[in-house]
């Protein structure tokens, strides 16, 4: 199911015209490596992603995943090295997975210790401060988190986002009370 939300959510962005960006397609020998590097199983909708695009950029959404310059490229799109250098700061637990920054300041990854019945990983906001200082849960998968994404960036661009006439007062993922909370992750 999770898979289809993934599917749904690439060919969303195809329909409405969007550039796809990816860099170099991950084979499965490659997927294992990075399994095996970070010691966890990555989820089935995330894998697919990486067997696809490797990474995936649309409008200005970078998610992290498998780069042409292999599993020990020096880059923050790296999902190992963003993983491995997270885990050093003591970020995120050894079973979280970044794939996303927000770009103010928060990140999102997927928590492989919550895998459902379908392996899929649940999806959290972590603050900029680490785990521990606070995570809010997003979704059950990657697919549904990128189907979710693919309908904000559309929707800000139907919006007037693109013309740069965006709205500060509601951001991204917001619920009753989001900068509230939020304030707390700065204290």
């Amino acid at each position: 199911m999770t898979i289809l939300l993934y599917e749904n959510a690439i060919r969303t962005l195809r329909e409405n015209k969007m550039e796809i960006l990816g860099t170099t397609c991950a084979t499965d020998e490659q997927i294992r490596r990075v399994e095996a590097r970070l010691r966890l199983s990555l989820p089935p909708s995330y894998k697919q992603m990486l067997s696809d695009f490797g990474a995936l950029e649309f409008d200005t959404t970078e998610i992290y995943g498998w780069l042409s310059q292999g599993i020990d490229a020096k880059f923050t799109t790296n999902v190992v090295y963003a993983t491995e250098r997270a885990r050093d700061d003591d970020r995120i637990s050894r079973t979280m997975v970044p794939f996303l920054a927000s770009g103010y300041g928060p990140f999102f990854v997927m928590d492989c210790a919550e895998i459902g019945a379908d392996g899929e990983a649940a999806i959290y906001e972590v603050s900029p401060g680490g785990h521990q200082k606070g995570i809010d849960r997003l979704a059950d998968s990657f697919g549904a988190f990128l189907s979710e994404e693919v309908d904000r960036v559309l929707q800000g661009r139907d919006d007037g986002w693109e013309s740069g006439e965006e709205d500060l007062s509601s951001p991204p993922y917001s619920n009753g009370g989001y900068w509230k909370e939020r304030a707390k992750d700065f204290d």
